[in-house]
């Protein structure tokens, strides 16, 4: 025979295991919408520097400023993806890829080298881009070589003018 103590700890432990339930998917959304802060603070920053370049384009002392900045803000950026800093897989996933990409863009883009080796003042510089770059050679490899490929692929869609 149960007595009303028995049920009242049995009831209390119910309501323990929901509330534990509960806590864990709010949890898991606040991850989510950080995830998304994270990614939008993320491009919003990319978008800042790239811009920078663009603006200083015919001005070489303050483009210059902008190239080394867009460069501290690659570094930064793989040095919390080699050190899984960043939350989230689709996070992380798509900062490796915007990582990619600006490494692709600086490798093609010729003119940049020079600068690039100026920006490099000591043998840290750059350190983690670099590691990142290191570890991810294959795949942009892979994405060097998709970009080739789709080159002129526009000029092969209809128009309906």
């Amino acid at each position: 025979m149960t007595t009303w103590l028995q049920v009242a700890q049995i009831v209390s432990s119910a309501l323990a295991g929901i509330g534990l339930i509960f806590t864990a998917i709010q949890m898991s959304w606040m991850r989510s919408i950080t995830g998304v802060q994270a990614l939008q603070k993320f491009s919003d920053d990319a978008n800042a520097r790239e811009a920078a370049l663009v603006k200083a384009k015919d001005d070489y002392e303050p483009w210059s400023h902008a190239f080394n900045e867009w460069l501290n803000f690659l570094e930064l950026y793989a040095c919390a993806h080699n050190e899984k800093l960043l939350m989230g897989g689709a996070v992380r996933k798509l900062i490796g890829l915007k990582l990619m990409d600006s490494w692709i863009e600086l490798e093609n883009e010729k003119s940049l080298h020079d600068e690039f080796k100026k920006a490099v003042d000591r043998s840290s510089t750059f350190a983690e881009l670099r590691k990142f770059v290191s570890s991810h050679k294959k795949e942009i490899n892979t994405r060097k070589a998709e970009r080739s490929e789709s080159e002129g692929a526009l000029e092969n869609i209809p128009s309906n003018h």
